[in-house]
Protein backbone atom coordinates (compact mmCIF):
# COMPACT_ATOMS: atom_id res chain seq x y z
CA UNK A 1 0.00 0.00 0.00
CA UNK A 2 1.34 3.27 -0.78
CA UNK A 3 1.54 5.87 1.93
CA UNK A 4 0.00 9.27 1.32
CA UNK A 5 1.82 12.27 1.90
CA UNK A 6 0.93 14.14 5.41
CA UNK A 7 -0.73 11.12 6.63
CA UNK A 8 -0.17 9.95 10.02
CA UNK A 9 0.92 6.52 10.63
CA UNK A 10 -1.18 4.47 13.22
CA UNK A 11 -0.67 0.55 13.63
CA UNK A 12 -2.62 -2.01 15.92
CA UNK A 13 -0.75 -2.72 19.27
CA UNK A 14 -1.52 -5.01 22.45
CA UNK A 15 -0.25 -5.17 25.98
CA UNK A 16 -0.05 -8.69 27.82
CA UNK A 17 0.22 -8.93 31.31
CA UNK A 18 1.97 -12.18 32.60
CA UNK A 19 1.05 -13.38 28.80
CA UNK A 20 -2.64 -12.58 28.80
CA UNK A 21 -3.36 -10.29 26.57
CA UNK A 22 -5.45 -7.41 28.59
CA UNK A 23 -5.48 -4.27 26.59
CA UNK A 24 -5.09 -2.94 23.36
CA UNK A 25 -5.93 -0.56 20.45
CA UNK A 26 -4.22 1.66 17.69
CA UNK A 27 -1.00 3.97 18.29
CA UNK A 28 1.55 6.11 16.44
CA UNK A 29 4.49 3.68 16.61
CA UNK A 30 6.84 5.22 19.02
CA UNK A 31 7.54 5.40 22.57
CA UNK A 32 5.71 1.61 22.63
CA UNK A 33 7.78 0.71 25.90
CA UNK A 34 6.44 4.05 27.38
CA UNK A 35 2.87 3.60 26.32
CA UNK A 36 2.81 0.16 28.05
CA UNK A 37 4.26 1.39 31.33
CA UNK A 38 1.70 4.00 31.97
CA UNK A 39 -1.05 1.87 30.90
CA UNK A 40 0.14 -0.87 33.66
CA UNK A 41 -0.07 2.35 36.27
CA UNK A 42 -3.56 3.88 34.89
CA UNK A 43 -5.20 0.72 35.04
CA UNK A 44 -3.72 -1.03 38.39
CA UNK A 45 -1.28 -3.08 37.17
CA UNK A 46 1.55 -2.06 38.29
CA UNK A 47 1.44 -0.31 42.27
CA UNK A 48 4.65 0.30 42.23
CA UNK A 49 7.00 2.08 40.06
CA UNK A 50 9.45 -0.22 39.60
CA UNK A 51 7.01 -2.59 38.17
CA UNK A 52 6.57 -0.82 34.88
CA UNK A 53 10.72 -1.75 34.61
CA UNK A 54 8.97 -5.37 33.37
CA UNK A 55 8.43 -4.73 29.83
CA UNK A 56 9.58 -5.70 26.56
CA UNK A 57 8.76 -4.78 22.97
CA UNK A 58 8.15 -7.15 20.23
CA UNK A 59 5.80 -7.09 16.90
CA UNK A 60 3.50 -10.03 16.66
CA UNK A 61 2.54 -12.21 13.73
CA UNK A 62 0.76 -10.01 12.29
CA UNK A 63 2.99 -7.19 13.21
CA UNK A 64 1.25 -5.45 15.78
CA UNK A 65 2.88 -4.08 18.38
CA UNK A 66 3.18 -6.31 21.58
CA UNK A 67 3.94 -5.04 25.05
CA UNK A 68 5.27 -7.10 27.37
CA UNK A 69 4.90 -6.96 30.82
CA UNK A 70 5.40 -9.10 34.22
CA UNK A 71 4.18 -8.09 37.75
CA UNK A 72 3.34 -9.77 40.29
CA UNK A 73 0.58 -12.18 40.89
CA UNK A 74 -1.35 -10.18 43.72
CA UNK A 75 -1.49 -7.19 41.36
CA UNK A 76 -2.98 -9.45 38.52
CA UNK A 77 -5.08 -10.49 41.25
CA UNK A 78 -6.55 -7.29 42.76
CA UNK A 79 -7.07 -5.84 38.71
CA UNK A 80 -9.23 -8.65 37.72
CA UNK A 81 -11.48 -8.47 40.89
CA UNK A 82 -12.28 -4.90 40.52
CA UNK A 83 -12.70 -5.27 36.15
CA UNK A 84 -14.96 -8.44 37.37
CA UNK A 85 -16.97 -6.33 40.16
CA UNK A 86 -17.39 -3.43 37.29
CA UNK A 87 -18.98 -5.81 34.91
CA UNK A 88 -21.06 -7.93 37.47
CA UNK A 89 -22.68 -4.87 39.21
CA UNK A 90 -22.63 -2.81 36.01
CA UNK A 91 -20.72 0.21 37.64
CA UNK A 92 -17.87 0.87 35.10
CA UNK A 93 -16.11 3.99 36.39
CA UNK A 94 -18.67 4.66 38.73
CA UNK A 95 -16.49 2.17 40.54
CA UNK A 96 -14.49 4.78 41.86
CA UNK A 97 -17.16 6.98 42.98
CA UNK A 98 -20.03 5.01 44.55
CA UNK A 99 -18.35 1.35 44.68
CA UNK A 100 -14.50 1.64 46.23
CA UNK A 101 -13.65 5.06 46.02
CA UNK A 102 -10.74 3.83 48.24
CA UNK A 103 -9.11 2.73 44.70
CA UNK A 104 -8.44 6.29 43.41
CA UNK A 105 -5.59 8.18 45.24
CA UNK A 106 -6.08 11.19 47.44
CA UNK A 107 -2.33 12.27 47.72
CA UNK A 108 -1.97 15.81 46.15
CA UNK A 109 1.64 17.55 46.64
CA UNK A 110 0.40 20.80 44.79
CA UNK A 111 -2.30 23.16 43.77
CA UNK A 112 -2.72 24.34 40.30
CA UNK A 113 -0.52 27.11 38.85
CA UNK A 114 -1.98 30.44 38.46
CA UNK A 115 -4.86 30.77 35.25
CA UNK A 116 -2.56 33.44 33.76
CA UNK A 117 0.09 30.51 33.13
CA UNK A 118 -1.87 28.44 30.86
CA UNK A 119 -2.10 30.24 27.54
CA UNK A 120 2.20 30.00 27.89
CA UNK A 121 1.81 26.15 28.83
CA UNK A 122 -0.67 25.12 26.25
CA UNK A 123 1.00 27.29 23.06
CA UNK A 124 3.94 24.73 23.75
CA UNK A 125 1.73 22.16 24.12
CA UNK A 126 0.48 22.71 20.87
CA UNK A 127 3.96 23.28 19.13
CA UNK A 128 4.92 19.75 20.74
CA UNK A 129 2.14 17.97 18.99
CA UNK A 130 2.77 19.70 15.61
CA UNK A 131 6.72 18.82 16.14
CA UNK A 132 5.50 15.34 16.52
CA UNK A 133 3.37 15.53 13.08
CA UNK A 134 3.69 18.48 10.56
CA UNK A 135 -0.07 17.05 8.85
CA UNK A 136 -1.63 17.72 12.30
CA UNK A 137 -4.31 14.47 13.62
CA UNK A 138 -2.91 13.93 16.89
CA UNK A 139 -3.78 14.35 20.49
CA UNK A 140 -0.76 15.51 22.93
CA UNK A 141 -0.15 15.38 26.55
CA UNK A 142 2.68 16.45 28.93
CA UNK A 143 3.53 16.67 32.70
CA UNK A 144 4.02 19.94 33.95
CA UNK A 145 5.55 21.71 36.97
CA UNK A 146 3.33 24.83 36.40
CA UNK A 147 6.35 26.47 34.43
CA UNK A 148 7.07 23.99 31.68
CA UNK A 149 6.32 21.11 30.36
CA UNK A 150 7.97 17.69 30.78
CA UNK A 151 8.24 14.44 28.24
CA UNK A 152 5.49 16.04 25.85
CA UNK A 153 4.21 12.77 23.72
CA UNK A 154 1.63 12.91 20.65
CA UNK A 155 -0.59 9.76 19.49
CA UNK A 156 -3.65 9.44 17.55
CA UNK A 157 -5.49 8.40 20.82
CA UNK A 158 -5.50 10.84 23.54
CA UNK A 159 -5.46 7.92 25.99
CA UNK A 160 -2.39 7.05 24.44
CA UNK A 161 -0.56 10.41 24.83
CA UNK A 162 -1.73 10.59 28.36
CA UNK A 163 -0.23 6.86 29.13
CA UNK A 164 3.15 7.94 27.06
CA UNK A 165 3.84 11.03 28.89
CA UNK A 166 3.35 9.00 32.31
CA UNK A 167 5.07 6.39 31.44
CA UNK A 168 7.89 7.76 29.86
CA UNK A 169 8.86 9.92 33.14
CA UNK A 170 8.31 6.12 34.98
CA UNK A 171 10.91 4.45 33.16
CA UNK A 172 13.19 7.61 33.32
CA UNK A 173 12.62 7.51 37.28
CA UNK A 174 10.87 10.90 37.45
CA UNK A 175 8.86 11.09 40.63
CA UNK A 176 5.28 12.19 39.58
CA UNK A 177 4.26 13.86 43.01
CA UNK A 178 3.36 17.44 42.17
CA UNK A 179 3.41 17.49 38.66
CA UNK A 180 -0.41 18.41 36.78
CA UNK A 181 -0.99 17.12 33.70
CA UNK A 182 -1.78 19.08 30.04
CA UNK A 183 -4.51 17.41 27.46
CA UNK A 184 -5.50 18.83 24.55
CA UNK A 185 -8.63 16.87 24.56
CA UNK A 186 -11.79 16.91 26.66
CA UNK A 187 -11.40 15.19 30.10
CA UNK A 188 -13.56 12.24 30.03
CA UNK A 189 -14.53 9.82 33.17
CA UNK A 190 -11.14 7.25 31.64
CA UNK A 191 -8.88 10.29 31.42
CA UNK A 192 -10.13 11.44 34.85
CA UNK A 193 -8.97 7.47 36.40
CA UNK A 194 -5.91 7.30 34.68
CA UNK A 195 -4.56 10.66 36.74
CA UNK A 196 -5.52 9.71 39.98
CA UNK A 197 -4.32 6.54 39.57
CA UNK A 198 -1.19 7.99 38.39
CA UNK A 199 -0.73 10.06 41.22
CA UNK A 200 -0.83 13.85 39.19
CA UNK A 201 -1.64 16.87 41.31
CA UNK A 202 -4.11 18.10 38.58
CA UNK A 203 -5.50 17.98 35.35
CA UNK A 204 -5.88 20.96 32.92
CA UNK A 205 -7.74 20.73 29.18
CA UNK A 206 -8.02 23.12 26.60
CA UNK A 207 -11.35 21.77 26.59
CA UNK A 208 -14.00 20.65 29.44
CA UNK A 209 -14.32 17.47 31.89
CA UNK A 210 -17.43 15.17 31.92
CA UNK A 211 -20.03 15.18 34.50
CA UNK A 212 -18.33 11.72 35.40
CA UNK A 213 -15.08 13.06 35.09
CA UNK A 214 -15.84 15.88 37.52
CA UNK A 215 -17.30 13.27 40.18
CA UNK A 216 -14.09 10.89 39.53
CA UNK A 217 -11.78 14.06 40.47
CA UNK A 218 -13.86 15.32 43.76
CA UNK A 219 -13.59 11.58 44.84
CA UNK A 220 -10.15 11.67 44.04
CA UNK A 221 -9.10 15.27 45.94
CA UNK A 222 -8.45 16.28 41.57
CA UNK A 223 -8.59 19.29 40.57
CA UNK A 224 -9.35 19.74 36.75
CA UNK A 225 -9.11 23.58 34.75
CA UNK A 226 -11.42 23.04 32.24
CA UNK A 227 -10.72 25.71 28.93
CA UNK A 228 -7.57 26.07 30.73
CA UNK A 229 -6.25 28.28 27.74
CA UNK A 230 -8.96 30.36 27.13
CA UNK A 231 -10.38 33.72 29.10
CA UNK A 232 -13.27 31.44 30.81
CA UNK A 233 -11.04 29.37 32.11
CA UNK A 234 -12.51 27.43 35.78
CA UNK A 235 -11.46 24.59 38.32
CA UNK A 236 -14.16 22.32 38.56
CA UNK A 237 -13.58 18.52 40.62
CA UNK A 238 -11.61 18.27 43.80
CA UNK A 239 -9.15 19.96 45.66
CA UNK A 240 -6.07 18.83 47.38
CA UNK A 241 -6.22 17.41 50.60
Amino acid sequence: MTREPGLVVETPWWLEVNGVRVAGGTMKPDHARALGAGRLVTDGWARKSVHVLNLDVALDPVGAILVQARVPTENVRAVTIEQEHRMRHGCGLLHFVVCDPSAIRKVRAAAPPPLDAFPALFKSLFAAAESASAAGGLHAAALCDGTGLLDPRADVSRHNAVDKTIGDALLSGRSLTGLGLLVTARISAEMAQKAARAGVAWVASRSIPTTLAVAIAEVACLPLIARAPAANAAVLGGTPP
